[in-house]
């Protein structure tokens, strides 16, 4: 599918698209996204590698804290890098069209149609 049909289906809802969360840590880490995404990943990324340790010297201070902190903080904050993640794989390849081809081609964008809708008029 061309770049510009892709995005004119995806503004219309007329496609569904997944995106590889293993693929787009990858592309994101390698920096084949601008740097924009990147400082925000390598940012929260960081933030994320911090609350493990700080978890960890929490348990002995204040255990019900180093709970929270190390199973909760930590896990939520690894779940929203790699959603954010995914979601800045999409937004780049609905700009880039080069991007758009690559990620295709990488498997990093899966494309399906949505199901069509029944027409009501179709049925009597």
């Amino acid at each position: 599918m061309e770049h510009k049909k892709f995005v004119e289906k995806y503004k219309n809802g007329e496609i569904e698209v997944s995106v590889s969360k293993g693929n787009s840590l990858t592309l994101t880490s390698r920096g084949y996204l601008p740097k924009q995404y990147l400082w925000v990943y390598n940012i929260w990324s960081l933030v994320w590698f911090i609350s493990i340790p700080v978890g960890i010297i929490l348990l002995f201070i204040n255990f019900g804290i180093g709970i929270l902190v190390l199973f909760f903080i930590s896990f939520l904050l690894h779940k929203a890098i790699t959603k954010s993640v995914t979601e800045f794989v999409l937004e780049h390849a609905l700009k880039d069209e080069n991007f758009y081809k690559f990620t295709i081609q990488n498997n990093t964008l899966i494309i399906r149609e949505t199901k069509s809708k029944i027409n009501s008029k179709s049925l009597l």
